[in-house]
């Protein structure tokens, strides 16, 4: 894998967000992965790529995900 990707949640429009940081190149299919864990009311978007670098630094591996603190 040679990069993951940035996947930002919204649970109500205008609403505060959350981000992960999720294992998968295809950003389809990761915000496809991202949507099955949260269900379907909420708003997932790929919204950019996470280097291999950081995917290593915080332990990902293939199809893992990670919530992203906002306070780090």
């Amino acid at each position: 894998m040679q990069y993951g990707r940035i996947v930002r949640v919204t649970y109500t429009l205008g609403g505060p967000y959350v981000t992960y940081i999720v294992a998968e190149e295809n950003a389809a299919k990761a915000s496809a992965m991202m949507k099955a864990q949260v269900g379907v009311d909420a708003s997932v978007e790929s919204i950019g790529r996470a280097s291999k670098e950081l995917l290593r630094a915080i332990g990902l591996s293939a199809g893992q995900v990670k919530k992203v603190d906002p306070e780090l």
